[in-house]
């Protein structure tokens, strides 16, 4: 059994997409962030 197979074979297929919907929020309000900051400037 694989390290992969392992950490994913204890987390519930639920758990994997609210992780990656977290990190797409994140990175989302980090492009935001810097594109609003960018417009305060000009």
């Amino acid at each position: 059994m694989d390290e992969s197979g392992l950490i994913f074979g204890v987390l519930p297929p639920q758990a994997l997409w609210v992780i990656v919907a977290v990190v797409v929020i994140i990175l989302i309000a980090f492009i935001a962030k810097g594109f609003i900051d960018e417009m305060k400037k000009k």
